[in-house]
Parts: structure tokens; C-alpha cells; sequence
């Protein structure tokens, strides 16, 4: 019997032992979900038939006319009323649901004026609302039939359209639509439950129990025991799911849910596609069991590990609530995608839909990266610091606060933490957020060019010379040689056009809002020459000195404790972050890969100056594009490809220069 099938059963027995996860594989699903749907659908009906069950009291002020009321008293969904004092206190007091208002009339032909008071905030004044309304227009209707008739006219010259919806869509169809934006999210979810509170246990749990150490040194490789826990906790959470899924289909297929059809909804979803969401999920719940065994082994305890996990799992909900969105176009990108596109897969295999292209995609790309997660975890059961608790390197306990690096500033006392230079930056963009955006209101671009002085640079300088950190060391003031700058040149000569191509993909997933990119182009033209020079001042010049001064100089800074690879992408994920905006997201992408590459310069070359450069070629070539009419003609349709004729060069340029950083000497060797 292999090792790795002794520890997974091992595993699973103690698993299954527990009750809390018998509750939440087999109770949950099998027990609970029933009950929840059919009590839920029980209290909506009941409370419809509450509402409905009394006609709704109305009232009517101004100088109604005496059919209006009629109609109102034969109608049996409302019941005219009378009441005292101001309207909106009857409304809100229950005396009435609605109120009608009608206007004067000056003669046979004028349009009565009838303005409808309700609370939109409660269900008895909406159903009040809907009545009266109904009733009005049938008043109205009525006008127009005696106008027509005393014309001598027929009742169609008022309609010249008569326009009827038929939907192509058959009832199962509808069904499957309407399962597929709900259903796919709680499988998802259901599949990371099951995942996340074993992966916890194994890891974490026994860590804090001090059984890990106990079963490491068994006979039996490691490899193995990692292999038996990760089998444990994908086997839970496929479990889980399938029991989640058989439970819904089946109440779904059996009809046991009398709202569905009273909607005239058919639910009925095909046995194969059924059985290719189970086979999709098996990938997805190794890929949750890698991911949370990976990062919970890195724990102390179960607590800790919980808090830890818990944000991971909260990014995961955020792709899995795609297919709820209208608009989403599921392609061959978003199939690629974690999550989202296993969710668009679902929801594709529900309405009957899906492709077998995009599916091979969705299940080759989560499997690859389950696979990279299950290395991820590999490595972390492999490494003993992470296992027995030398990972985390303490604070010395004699640090100097920060009273007393104020007071023993311009004294060399090295560079942030990482925990404060990205404390720092979060003060920072919530600064920027918050004071910016109003500076930017005020001012305009005046206000931009305050903004990036006042709220990014002089924060950052005050922050390195108050914590009495080595000003030279913490913002890589290192003087560039030829070599770098012809590097940081190249580099940014290949990297702008790269940046052009991902955001061109991107907007086959996401789509670019026009009126934004009006704004943009009206933000960054220039019609004269001291316009120009002044734009390239707000936005070329400025943010290479200031937002480099923060991402590349006290992030990059603080951080460089930290694997280079960690450092470079770290740092380009915050600074995409730092320019997403409320029109869209669009520019996080493009703006991270050039993060990215900015911060790989300046690491391997140790000179802030390095990014400044690159910034400033950057935004500047943006600039003087958009301010020259025949280069903004070939540039300016966002739906076409850049230029492809300048990929080549592009990549020649990010290759040469690449080579050219990579012969510098690194700091260490200076």
C-alpha cells in the first residue's frame, strides 16, 4: 500500500470522525438546503397572499371626476379611502397605500396632470402604487376611446404600432438561465467550504495540537504525507460539492418548488452537462485544498490560520460573481481566468450553451493551476522553518520606536520594515483618495499637480527623514551608469507598446467605457505648445517624481528583504491598484505591467532615477501621441489592435535591454 494512501486514510478517518464536518458534508447539503428552499418559497407565497389578500386602501385628492372614482370603487384589488391631514403621514402611517393627486382640467381636450404618492420603501404601498396606476391607465384609455369617437376617428388611429415580445426561448431555457447566474456562485463557494476548514485542521490544527511533528517523523517521505493531507482535503471538497449539487438539481428537477412553475420557469438541466460541471469541480477543489493547505501550514494555529485564509477565500467570491453581471461576454480570456471561468463554464452548461473549446480551456487551465498550487503547498511542507516555526523573523524587542527615530534622525538607521513601508502606502493612497479626488474637483489639472506634491511626495519625504531611515538607501538615490540608463530606455521602449497590447485583450473581457476615454483623450491633448509643456509637466514630469518616489523608493525600500520576485510583483500590484478609478478598471492591468517592469529596473539596478526616467518616456509618449492629430488618429480607436508592426521592435527593445540590466553588477557587488 503506498505511503500516501496510509496517510490519506489516516487522514480521513480522524476527518470523518468529526462532526463538525459530518455537518457540513452531509447534513448542509442533504438536509438543510431542502428545507431552506422550501421554507423560503413557503414565506414568499404566504407573504403575497398576505398582501393580496385585502384590497389595497387608496385615496384621491384634487378634482377627480366622477368616473375616475367609479372605476376605483369597482375595482377589486383597491379600496377607496378617506383620510385627514397630509398625505405623506397617511402614507407612512398605513392609513393608505398610495394617493392620487389629480390635476385640474381646463377643458374636454386638455391632459389631466395625476402625480402618484407611494413609499417605495414598503411592499403594501407598491402594491397600492401598481393598483391605482392600473386603474388610471384603464381611465385613461377610456378619455382617448370618447376623444376618438366624438372626432368620428376609429380606436387604432391613436395606435399605429401595435407592438407584442415573443421570446424565442422555451421554458427550460428561461429555467436554466435563471439557475445558471445563482447556482454556479454556490457551487463555487460550497466547494471552497469544503476545502478551507480541513485544509485548517490538517495544517494548522495539527501544528497547534503538536501532533505535525509526531507524523513528520514517521517513516514515510514527506512528499507523501503532503500528498495524503492534499488527497484528504480535495476529496472533502469534492465531496461536498457533489453533494451540494446533487441536492439543489434534484430539488430543481423534481419540481419540488411550486414558485418555479408558477412563473411559468422549467428547471431542467441535462444529465451530461451535470455530470461535466462534477468533473470540473474535482480540479477546482485541488486547486482550494493546494491553495488553503499551502498557506494554513504557514500558520501557528488554528485561529491564526482562519485569519489568514479568510481574505483568500473573500478574492475568490469576487471572480465566482461574474455571471451574475449582465454584459460579460464569456470567451476564450475570461476562460483562462481562476474561477470566473469555471462559474461562466457552469453557467453555460445550464442554459446549454457551452462550447467545447472554452470548456477544454476552463478545465487545461485549472488544472494547470491546481498543479502550480500543489507545488506551492509541496514547498511549504518541505520547508522546515515554515514547519517548526523559524519562518517569521520577530521584532527585536530593543527597536527603536519612533519617538526615538525622530530623535535620532539623519543618523543612518537603515530602511523600513515591510510592514511599515506598506502601512506607509496604504496611509498614503487613502490620503491621495480622499484629499486628491477633492484637490482634482477644485482645481482641475492645478489641483492633479498639488495632489501629487503635497499628498505623495512631501508625505514620503517627512516619513523617511522623521523615522531617521538612510535617505539614500531607502530611495535607491544611486547614480545610474550608461549602461542602466540605456537599459531603462530600451525597456520602456518595448514595455509602452506591451502595456498597449494588454490592454487591448483586456477589453475583449472587460469593456472600455467611452465617455471615459473621451475624458481621457480631453485630459491629455494639447492644442499649442504651452499647453503641452504644461501637461508634460502635470503628467509626465510630476508622477515620475513623486509616485516613484513612494512605489519605487519607500515600497521598493522597505521590501527588498523580500525575495526579488515577491519585491518586483508586489510592487507592480500596488501601484496598479493605486490607479484604478471609479469609472472603470480597465487600466489596472496595463498600468501593473509596467509597475512591474519599473520596479525589476530599479531593483537590479539600485536607482530610483532608473524609474524616473521610465516613468516620465512613458507618460510622455502618451502625451505628445494624443496632442498630434495624425499620430492620435492611428492610435485613437481603443477596439483595434496597437500597431502590430511595432511588436517586433517591442520586443527587441524589452530583450536588449533586459540583457543590458542583467550584465550590471547588483548592489552586493558594489
Amino acid at each position: 500500500m503506498s505511503p500516501w494512501w496510509i496517510v490519506c486514510r489516516k487522514e480521513l478517518r480522524e476527518t470523518l470522525r468529526d462532526r463538525r464536518t459530518l455537518l457540513m458534508m452531509i447534513v448542509v447539503p442533504v438536509l438543510l438546503y431542502p428545507v431552506l428552499l422550501i421554507v423560503s418559497e413557503q414565506l414568499l407565497l404566504f407573504g403575497m397572499r398576505q398582501l393580496e389578500a385585502d384590497p389595497a386602501a387608496v385615496a384621491v385628492m384634487g378634482t377627480a371626476p366622477p368616473e375616475l372614482l367609479d372605476l376605483i370603487r369597482e375595482s377589486e384589488s383597491i379600496r377607496l379611502v378617506e383620510f385627514a391631514g397630509e398625505p405623506e403621514a397617511a402614507i407612512r402611517s398605513n392609513s393608505v397605500s398610495a394617493v392620487a393627486i389629480v390635476g385640474a382640467s381646463g377643458g374636454p381636450e386638455d391632459t389631466r396632470d395625476v402625480t402618484l404618492l407611494f413609499d417605495a420603501t414598503s411592499d403594501r404601498s407598491q402594491r397600492g402604487h401598481r393598483a391605482l396606476s392600473n386603474v388610471i391607465g384603464n381611465w385613461g384609455d377610456a378619455l382617448l376611446a370618447q376623444r376618438l369617437e366624438s372626432e368620428g376617428l376609429p380606436t387604432s388611429f391613436a395606435t399605429p404600432v401595435a407592438m407584442a415580445d415573443s421570446s424565442i426561448a422555451r421554458p427550460e431555457e428561461v429555467g436554466g438561465y435563471t439557475l445558471g447566474r445563482l447556482l454556479p456562485l454556490l457551487l463555487v463557494v460550497m466547494t471552497l467550504l469544503g476545502t478551507f476548514y480541513p485544509a485548517i485542521d490538517l495544517a494548522a490544527g495539527e501544528k497547534e495540537r503538536g501532533t505535525l511533528e509526531t507524523l513528520l517523523t514517521a517513516p514515510v517521505p514527506p512528499r507523501a504525507i503532503v500528498a495524503g493531507k492534499f488527497v484528504t482535503v480535495a476529496i472533502i471538497g469534492v465531496v461536498v460539492a457533489g453533494l451540494n449539487l446533487g441536492s439543489m438539481i434534484l430539488i430543481f428537477q423534481t419540481g419540488m418548488l411550486q414558485f418555479a412553475g408558477a412563473v411559468g420557469l422549467e428547471v431542467s438541466i441535462p444529465i451530461a452537462s451535470i455530470g461535466i460541471i462534477f468533473l470540473t469541480l474535482v480540479p477546482l477543489a485541488v486547486l482550494f485544498g493546494a491553495i488553503f493547505l499551502g498557506l494554513a501550514v504557514r500558520s501557528t494555529s488554528f485561529k491564526e490560520a482562519q485569519n489568514a485564509l479568510t481574505p483568500v477565500s473573500m478574492l475568490v467570491v469576487i471572480p465566482a460573481m461574474l455571471p451574475i453581471f449582465p454584459g460579460i461576454e464569456f470567451g476564450p480570456l475570461l476562460a483562462i481566468t481562476p474561477v470566473a471561468g469555471v462559474s461562466f463554464f457552469f453557467r453555460d452548461l445550464m442554459t446549454g450553451d457551452a462550447g467545447f473549446f472554452t470548456g477544454a480551456l476552463v478545465l487545461g487551465s485549472t488544472a494547470a493551476y491546481a498543479a502550480a498550487a500543489l507545488v506551492f503547498a509541496v514547498r511549504a511542507f518541505g520547508d522546515e522553518r515554515i514547519l517548526f516555526g523559524g519562518a517569521e523573523q520577530p521584532v527585536p524587542q530593543d527597536a527603536p520606536s519612533w519617538i526615538e527615530r525622530i530623535r535620532l534622525r539623519g543618523r543612518g538607521a537603515g530602511v523600513p520594515r515591510p510592514d511599515q513601508a506598506l502601512a506607509f502606502v496604504v496611509f498614503v493612497a487613502l490620503l491621495y483618495f480622499y484629499g486628491g479626488f477633492q484637490l482634482q474637483i477644485r482645481l482641475g489639472m492645478g489641483g492633479l499637480l498639488a495632489a501629487e506634491w503635497t499628498l505623495l511626495l512631501l508625505p514620503a519625504v517627512l516619513f523617511v527623514w522623521l523615522g531617521g531611515f538612510d535617505v539614500r538607501e531607502t530611495l535607491s538615490l544611486r547614480r545610474p551608469n550608461h549602461r542602466a540608463l540605456a537599459g531603462a530606455v530600451l525597456l520602456i521602449a518595448g514595455a509602452t507598446p506591451a502595456a498597449w497590447l494588454i490592454g487591448w485583450l483586456q477589453s475583449h473581457v472587460i469593456p472600455i467605457p467611452w465617455e471615459f476615454l473621451e475624458g481621457l483623450e480631453e485630459l491629455v491633448t494639447a492644442e499649442s505648445l504651452p499647453k503641452l509643456a504644461w501637461l508634460l509637466l502635470v503628467l509626465a514630469v510630476t508622477p515620475a517624481i513623486c509616485e516613484e518616489t513612494v512605489f519605487r523608493g519607500v515600497l521598493l525600500g522597505g521590501t527588498r528583504s523580500m525575495e526579488p520576485w515577491r519585491v518586483v510583483l508586489l510592487n507592480g500590484i500596488i501601484f496598479g491598484v493605486f490607479h484604478l478609478s471609479f469609472e472603470t478598471v480597465i487600466q489596472f492591468l496595463p498600468t501593473a505591467s509596467l509597475g512591474i517592469v519599473i520596479a525589476w529596473a530599479v531593483w537590479r539596478t539600485g536607482s530610483i532615477w532608473v524609474g524616473m526616467i521610465m516613468h516620465l518616456l512613458n507618460n510622455a509618449t502618451i502625451v505628445v501621441l494624443a496632442s498630434s492629430p495624425g499620430l492620435r488618429e492611428s492610435f485613437s480607436n481603443p477596439e483595434a489592435p496597437p500597431p502590430l508592426w511595432l511588436l517586433p521592435f517591442a520586443a527587441i527593445a524589452l530583450f536588449t535591454g533586459f540583457r543590458l540590466m542583467n550584465a550590471l553588477p547588483t548592489r552586493s557587488e558594489t
